[in-house]
């Protein structure tokens, strides 16, 4: 990825003209689509060769395929450990509205009530073999560890990290080789310990950027698609490529 680039929300009215000369407009909430607009610069031959290869395999805007949004959080409901979507051992205990890192209530107290280590995480839709970043917020008034770990086709990077009764942002990051289409981030609380958490987070990136809270949606686009069937490459020189991509996506209703 490459910076500065555009992201915008597009609207899509249905308009109706009655025999009265009357309009009626309405919303369509199936039209709404996220448009992104990525310009690239100092393409090397083989970045450009990929880039290109890409287009022609999924036929311009015939395709689909899934977009990680670098602006967004690859988690879906970061601030609410009880969701479904997320996986937690039998043994936690989760209590909600715990004052967080912003002065709101927004974290989470999570207490490992067995004598086991008990874990907490979520599997996203995303290649194994990007480099992607996991962070919380975490505390603990008692002198405690939690693991934070990324797993993905059978490999795995954890890292321990000791708390205390500050608000401390960890992180892990990290890439492997593997080849699966699914990437696995969570935590792992030992045996009774008790602990805050805020702001879970992951992201296609070497570190972590500013929280964003998801609930429903999250910042993965299974069904993006080319806006374009081809784009306009401009070569200043060996290694030297530059062009812009419009690529989009609808947003569920």
């Amino acid at each position: 990825m490459q910076y500065p680039f555009v992201k915008r929300r597009a609207y899509r009215t249905v308009s109706n003209t009655l025999l009265d000369g009357r309009t009626l407009k309405l919303l369509d909430a199936g039209g709404i689509r996220i448009q992104w607009e990525f310009a690239f610069q100092a393409l090397s031959e083989q970045e450009r060769a990929i880039l290109e290869g890409f287009v022609q395999a999924v036929e311009g805007r015939l395709g689909e395929f899934t977009l990680l949004d670098p602006t967004d959080n690859l988690l879906f409901w970061s601030g609410d450990i009880e969701a479904a979507a997320w996986t937690k051992g039998p043994l936690i205990s989760v209590t909600r509205g715990v004052g967080d890192p912003n002065g709101g209530t927004g974290a989470s107290g999570v207490l490992n009530t067995g004598a086991a280590a008990q874990s907490i995480q979520q599997t996203i839709n995303g290649p194994g073999w990007y480099c992607y970043c996991f962070s919380v917020y975490a505390r603990s008034t008692a002198a405690s560890v939690v693991t934070l770990f990324r797993s993905t086709g059978g490999a795995t990077q954890q890292r321990d990290y000791r708390l205390s009764g500050n608000w401390k942002r960890l992180a892990l990051s990290g890439r492997t080789e593997s080849a699966a289409e699914s990437v696995t981030f969570g935590l792992t609380i030992p045996p009774a310990a008790a602990m805050d958490l805020y702001g879970m987070q992951a992201e296609a990136q070497p570190a972590p950027s500013a929280y964003r809270k998801t609930t429903s949606r999250s910042g993965i686009y299974t069904n993006a698609r080319f806006e374009d069937d081809s784009f306009s490459l401009i070569s200043e020189g060996p290694e030297q490529h530059s062009c812009r991509v419009h690529i989009g996506a609808p947003v569920a209703s």
